[in-house]
């Protein structure tokens, strides 16, 4: 758990000194000057990481390396830190104005491989799936034993009165993510809006 949040502070640094005036890294990325970070602070997390057995670390301003650790040019498994990336993601688009969690599914015309989602089911909100609470309890592929064993039967729970942890929603939330924002970017190529667009 603790690693989770050592890598969520990493990803969240990342999106918040990205989110403003980025400088996009070429095939190297140049290291960053340090002005405004504080040496012992990140020193600090250098040997927290160190305690917790932390593979590798990489903290990024406006594209440029703040600091560094371990093998950061490797290939690494990472497991479920996407789900922490998705909901920084979602997040920023929520502080923009720009998603609205309320949207169901069936209002974003999200349905999954037959059996198709119930009427119920498209109730779930994008507020339900970030919170692992949407009701859905398909099944997902790389699904392991324990989990389809664990998974709840299908109409079991309305949406939002029940927490699962579901790969399901988080794989929703990445489809509903990428119809949102090109929506978002296509609205603001046309005429420069950046209103909300889900």
């Amino acid at each position: 758990m603790k690693n989770r949040r050592l890598a969520l502070l990493s990803v969240l640094l990342w999106v918040v000194g990205s989110a403003f005036a980025a400088e996009y890294p070429g095939r190297e990325w140049a290291m960053h000057d340090r002005q405004g970070w504080s040496e012992p602070l990140l020193a600090a997390a250098r040997k927290y990481a160190s305690n917790q057995k932390t593979l590798a670390v990489i903290v990024v301003q406006n594209g440029r390396v703040v600091d560094q650790w371990g093998p950061v040019d490797q290939k690494i498994l990472v497991r479920s830190v996407r789900k922490s990336f998705l909901s920084a993601l979602y997040g920023i688009h929520l502080a923009e104005d720009r998603i609205d969690l309320g949207k169901t599914l069936g209002q974003l015309g999200i349905d999954d491989h037959a059996p198709g989602l119930t009427a119920i089911e498209k109730q779930a909100t994008i507020l339900d799936l970030l919170r692992s609470r949407s009701g859905v309890y398909h099944e997902t592929n790389s699904e392991t034993k324990s989990a389809r064993a664990g998974r709840p039967a299908r109409g079991s729970h309305p949406p939002g009165s029940f927490f699962y942890y579901n790969n399901w929603d988080f794989n929703a939330l990445g489809a509903i993510f990428q119809q949102v924002t090109a929506r978002i970017f296509l609205k603001i190529s046309r005429n420069g809006s950046q209103g909300r667009s889900a």
